[in-house]
């Protein structure tokens, strides 16, 4: 058995499977821009030169895995993104306010949010990433104002020896995205980033949520009131991030959702503002709520994921919708146009 994949008491995938695709079909029903992006993504799952086309990138990956240098890419495209996208979420992002203001970056490597809060708006803070040694990328932004540790997100109450470091924070940025080149550190099972043939493999894995459940229980617990919380989601399953949105809202004041810098890629940004504070009963029920969700066994598929499309997740689609319609048709069309340079250079199917 694949020890990527929960234990075998699990429920059977194709349960999981079901729920998340008749929550999708819902969606589908009321969203014509959802359903736009989802009919591509059928026309490219069923499409031969989209298969030959992932099997020659997975071919040229492996090779590039097999070497034994780590690549740290550069910090200059996630500078540019957060100089565009950060002062139209919140003010206190429109100008410098110094160092009064702190933030915690997990995931930051290479550090460029931190580099954009240091270097930029003058703030202090302390960063956390997975380390070289575990498979991580390596930071290449370093200030007297910003402190480092190392950090793996994926063990099981991980997020305490974060609250040691960070106990307070003015903003938090949750940026862990599990990444083709973290894959073998993390043994995480193989998913492509349009969740092409790996997606059903994804549904059965918890490993992304269960970094994400240490992410946030850390970010409800350092956040100052009033602060704000950044994170990425970076699956396709939206049965998720409702669910986990649904807890966390009445904790903030506003939500909005992003893209990250590779607006086409499936992983997005959540915002949320104006945090209410931890002592908050929003935010105690929001933690309560994140701590008794179960990373493994019996059930968990079902706990991490909304099953009714109801008016409490009609509301949060009517307030998103303005944020998701775009990323989502940024998707669809960069989706339909891989398909069809496939089979350009592929053949046409049939």
């Amino acid at each position: 058995s694949d020890p990527n994949l929960l234990s075998a008491e699990a429920p059977p995938a194709t349960d999981a499977l079901e729920l998340i695709l008749g929550w999708t079909s819902s969606l589908m029903e009321v969203d014509s821009v959802w359903r736009a992006l989802q009919e591509e993504k059928a026309k490219g799952w069923a499409s031969e030169a989209v298969d030959r086309m992932w099997k020659r990138r997975d071919e040229l990956m492996s090779k590039a895995n097999r070497r034994t240098e780590v690549f740290t890419p550069s910090t200059k495209k996630y500078v540019r993104f957060y100089r565009e996208w950060m002062p139209a979420l919140a003010p206190v992002f429109a100008g410098r306010a110094g160092a009064n203001r702190s933030f915690a970056d997990i995931g930051a490597s290479p550090g460029g949010m931190c580099e954009y809060l240091v270097g930029d708006l003058g703030w202090r803070g302390h960063a956390f990433s997975l380390s070289q040694a575990d498979g991580g990328f390596g930071m290449t932004f370093s200030h007297v104002r910003l402190g480092y540790s190392d950090a793996d997100l994926s063990a099981d109450g991980s997020w305490r020896r974060l609250l040691g470091a960070a106990p307070s924070a003015d903003f938090v940025n949750a940026g862990i995205v599990v990444d083709r080149g973290q894959k073998k550190a993390h043994g995480a099972a193989e998913v492509d980033e349009e969740g092409h043939e790996g997606w059903a493999r994804s549904v059965r894995s918890l490993e992304f949520g269960a970094i994400l459940r240490n992410e946030l229980l850390f970010a409800l617990r350092a956040l100052k009131p009033g602060g704000h919380l950044y994170f990425a989601y970076q699956l396709g399953i939206y049965s998720m991030l409702f669910r986990l949105l649904l807890a966390l809202r009445p904790a903030f004041g506003r939500v909005r959702v992003t893209p990250t810098f590779a607006a086409h890629r499936t992983p997005l940004y959540v915002f949320l503002g104006e945090y209410s504070g931890a002592e908050s009963p929003a935010a105690v029920a929001a933690l309560t709520f994140l701590e008794a969700l179960p990373t493994a066994g019996a059930g968990a598929y079902v706990a991490w994921h909304l099953s009714a499309w109801d008016g409490a997740a009609r509301a949060l689609h009517a307030e998103l919708s303005p944020d998701l319609h775009a990323v989502w048709r940024t998707q669809e069309g960069y989706l339909r146009e891989q398909r069809l340079t496939a089979e350009r250079q592929f053949g046409a199917d049939g």
